[in-house]
């Protein structure tokens, strides 16, 4: 009977530790605990720890960019998925769809580490209505002998990746419009550097349709900009 007794404390024990080093290998596992926005409501964010998922509503203007604020568990640090500038880049958002058209290339992921593991969370950001021109009267000067027409068109609600065909200028004093297009190709972009600004790069022969002059800028959908492009040679 001692020797039967021995034998279920020595199992029993080894249990116990087993049991003992599955928890700490759980609570050795590096998480998020908490997670913030700056300049965002709490209620326009939800965490999920459980499915490892944030989702987070956006302003229709987002003011220094998408900056997270992390309580972590002890001994862990954001290896991925948050730039130099401490924001998460945003871009996957405000790409055409036709260029960023796959469920995994508009994922956002975030990589926790310590020394031993990672853990992988997912972003969601989810717009509060549609593209919409920003009030501002801003100009944007553009010189035919360059050949490379840029525009940053401030905009709400940009990063729901709109797809823009078509840009119209038009001539304030004739009132003669030019449609420029890329044969249905997307024209617009977006960079981190940049946020809330539409962007459109315009290369040669773009000095052959505009003609020294200020113009309206618009795009096909019908949004009208506030901001004038005066043409020089």
């Amino acid at each position: 009977m001692k020797a039967i007794s021995i034998v279920l404390l020595i199992s029993i024990g080894l249990a116990l530790q087993s049991c003992q080093d599955s928890s700490q290998t759980v609570d050795e596992r590096p998480a998020i605990k908490s997670v913030s926005f700056v300049g965002i409501p709490t209620k326009d964010v939800r965490f999920d720890a459980a499915n490892s998922r944030i989702t987070v509503q956006l302003p229709a203007i987002l003011k220094g960019g998408l900056q997270p604020i992390f309580e972590l568990t002890d001994g862990a640090s954001v290896l991925d998925g948050v730039m130099a500038d401490n924001t998460i880049d945003l871009t996957r958002f405000c790409y055409c769809e036709q260029s960023r058209n796959s469920a995994q290339e508009k994922e956002i992921t975030l990589r926790i580490g310590n020394k031993t593991t990672t853990t992988v969370y997912k972003v969601d950001v989810v717009a509060t209505g549609v593209l919409k021109a920003q009030d501002s009267n801003e100009e944007f000067t553009f010189s035919r002998k360059t050949k490379l027409l840029e525009l940053n068109l401030p905009v709400e609600n940009l990063y729901t990746n709109p797809n823009i065909t078509d840009l119209i200028f038009t001539n304030v004093a004739t009132g003669k419009g030019t449609r420029i297009n890329a044969d249905a190709a997307c024209l617009n972009t977006c960079s981190s550097t940049a946020p809330n600004q539409l962007v459109f790069k315009l290369s040669s022969p773009i000095e052959s349709y505009l003609t020294t002059g200020t113009y309206t800028i618009a795009i096909a959908n019908g949004i009208s900009f506030p901001q004038r492009l005066i043409v020089t040679d």
